[in-house]
């Protein structure tokens, strides 16, 4: 939150330069004297008058005080006691300084600034006007979504594979030579061992696909239709003659 002095700047600039309060005489409900504004304080975020710089350095919140009739009168925030001080450090300094205020010239661009309420005067009797005010916010709500599980299923599967395997041959011949006499007829007996393919089989589990479940924001425009209340105010002329109505908005 930033205060900046109203006439320190030209940034910001009163809605209704009517409430444009420097110089003018602060007083209490009864009309006791406390000084003269010295300095309005502009609060820039929610641009308003945040207070008031009363002579004397008394600083005055804007929502204890209101304006009528050409001064700023304080709200009972106070107890006589309080006050009395206050009157007191504020008479002390303006008893011996006067002050001129012209309001300063504003930048054609300046913001404007909602100032302090102006308060019925004694002659006058205020009505409020009140308006209901549509505000729309927003909230978020669960909409849905999606349920996600995984199973396992089986199903049957073929691969073919070459295989090898070896088989005992016997082949005769015919054969006319000569046998040394020491190797003839010789006794024995000896084994062909044969060997063969077969298929193994094993297993390996691989990530073959991936299933990716997330979120994504879409953004739309929805209107919202509803009906407010607002209070109108109908002043009719009383005259002996004829009536005249009219309707104040």
């Amino acid at each position: 939150m930033a205060i900046v002095a109203y006439t320190k700047q030209d940034e910001f600039d009163l809605v209704n330069s009517g409430q444009d309060c420097i110089g003018w005489m602060v007083t209490d409900q009864a009309g006791n004297e406390i000084g003269k504004v010295s300095e309005m304080l502009i609060e820039t975020d929610e641009m308003r008058v945040d207070s008031i710089m009363v002579s004397g350095g008394v600083r005055i919140a804007a929502e204890n005080m209101a304006l009528r009739d050409g001064r700023v009168v304080v709200s009972g925030v106070k107890d006589e006691a309080q006050y009395a001080e206050t009157r007191r450090t504020a008479t002390a300094t303006t008893a011996t300084a006067t002050q001129t205020y012209q309001p300063a010239p504003r930048n054609t661009g300046a913001k404007n600034v909602a100032g302090v309420t102006r308060e019925a005067t004694e002659d006058e009797i205020s009505i409020p006007i009140i308006e209901e005010q549509l505000v729309v916010g927003k909230r978020t709500v669960e909409k849905g979504g999606a349920h996600v599980r995984t199973t396992m299923t089986e199903k049957p599967v073929q691969e073919t594979v070459s295989l090898r395997e070896e088989k005992v041959t016997v082949e005769r011949h015919k054969v006319d030579r000569a046998v040394d006499g020491a190797d003839a007829f010789k006794e024995g007996s000896f084994d062909v061992t044969t060997q063969a393919e077969v298929p193994v089989v094993s297993k390996q589990a691989r990530v073959v696909e991936e299933v990716v479940v997330g979120k994504e924001m879409t953004e739309h425009t929805e209107t919202v239709r509803d009906s407010v209340k607002r209070t109108d105010v109908e002043v009719d002329e009383i005259n002996t003659g004829d009536a005249a109505k009219r309707r104040n908005d």
